[in-house]
């Protein structure tokens, strides 16, 4: 594999395998983007803005323009590795089965569903259609990205919010934590449909992308020879231990059980309660702790941290003011080989005083 983006690939991909191996080569794995030399901020192109918009709509130009402004205007230090993600939005996988994603003027850089099981009865069996309009589109789109990135970029996973995220999102929020209590079995009957189109649709996803083989399996920077992606579920931030364990829990395994190497999506502070079970899912993988709005960011949170490591898994260390100067302190608690740093957005030479500091210091 060869990316005009991205040099001294070959130690680049070594350090990732190293990594996944709970290896330490040299220093920690680094992910992060960093302004080239002369850029001003202002003027960066905004990568996110409007991006579901302009794939679900089919705009698909005005994002290629976008990825290209973009990329001429960053580097990327460390082992980060340029990917884009053919995503539609959060609720995408809740649109493979039949519900419309819908935008507003003023959210123009998200998008939800309107829910459209009234009763799981009638709704059950839940069956993936491959031919689904939306699933077709984000098949055509990510063959699009796959033309359009060929020597430049990867294409990474989809966003999925698959299990208990997307029957919320099909039933409603809050239906769905009430039939928790009313009708636990039609739950537990609709998840193990969900969970039989985690595969399919993934792999199906991964021959339109263009993933596997030399290019390996990229997603938000991070680098696997074999299958690697995000495993998550944000609506257990609202449900009890009882119903995680039963239910969801299961579901989770099963997904990351699907992939040589993932890493845990956790999201919010009410999702902690779920931590110890989290960590007990089998599998070398890595935590990626989001405290939210409002919260001190996820490298002030040490003992969460140090769990994960203790638990045998490794990290992403990350958020605002995370610096050379937050990094040296954490740098003697955590464990190097099975931790990965992503600073803030910094220039390319205070990226490359982290990188030779690390490299120092280990």
């Amino acid at each position: 594999m060869k990316l005009s983006t991205k040099q001294d690939l070959g130690d680049v991909l070594t350090r990732w395998d190293h990594f996944w191996q709970g290896e330490l080569y040299t220093r920690p794995v680094v992910v992060m983007t960093a302004m080239k030399e002369g850029g001003k901020t202002e003027n960066l192109s905004n990568i996110a803005r409007s991006r579901y918009y302009y794939a679900l709509e089919g705009l698909w130009e005005k994002r290629l323009a976008q990825i290209d402004r973009w990329l001429e205007q960053v580097s990327f230090p460390g082992e980060k590795i340029p990917c884009f993600s053919p995503d539609f939005g959060p609720d995408q996988w809740a649109a493979f089965f039949g519900a419309e994603l819908q935008f507003s003027d003023s959210s123009p850089n998200t998008n939800w569903v309107e829910p459209v099981i009234e009763d799981w009865e009638e709704a059950l069996p839940l069956k993936f259609k491959p031919e689904n309009r939306t699933f077709q589109k984000l098949l055509d789109y990510s063959k699009c990205l796959a033309r359009h990135g060929e020597g430049r970029y990867l294409v990474g996973h989809i966003d999925a919010h698959s299990n208990a995220d997307a029957l919320s999102a099909l039933r409603g929020p809050q239906r769905f934590l009430m039939d928790l209590y009313d009708c636990p079995e039609l739950v537990e009957r609709a998840l193990l449909d969900m969970r039989k189109s985690y595969a399919p649709l993934h792999k199906a996803i991964e021959n339109a992308g263009g993933m596997g083989g030399d290019r390996g399996f990229a997603h938000y920077g991070f680098w696997h020879s074999q299958s690697f992606q995000v495993v998550q579920s944000d609506v257990i931030c609202m449900i009890g231990q009882d119903h995680f364990r039963k239910l969801i829990l299961p579901a989770l395994e099963e997904e990351m059980a699907c992939h040589d190497r993932g890493y845990f999506h956790l999201d919010g502070p009410d999702a902690l309660r779920h931590l110890d079970d989290i960590l007990a899912i089998p599998g070398y993988w890595v935590l990626q702790w989001v405290p939210g709005n409002g919260q001190k960011p996820n490298w002030q949170w040490l003992d969460v941290l140090k769990k994960a490591q203790q638990a045998g898994k490794a990290v992403q260390v990350f958020g605002r003011g995370l610096n050379l100067d937050t990094i040296k302190p954490l740098h003697k608690e955590l464990d190097p080989a099975r931790t990965v740093y992503s600073p803030d957005m910094q220039s390319e030479a205070e990226a490359a005083k982290i990188i030779k500091w690390l490299e120092e210091n280990t």
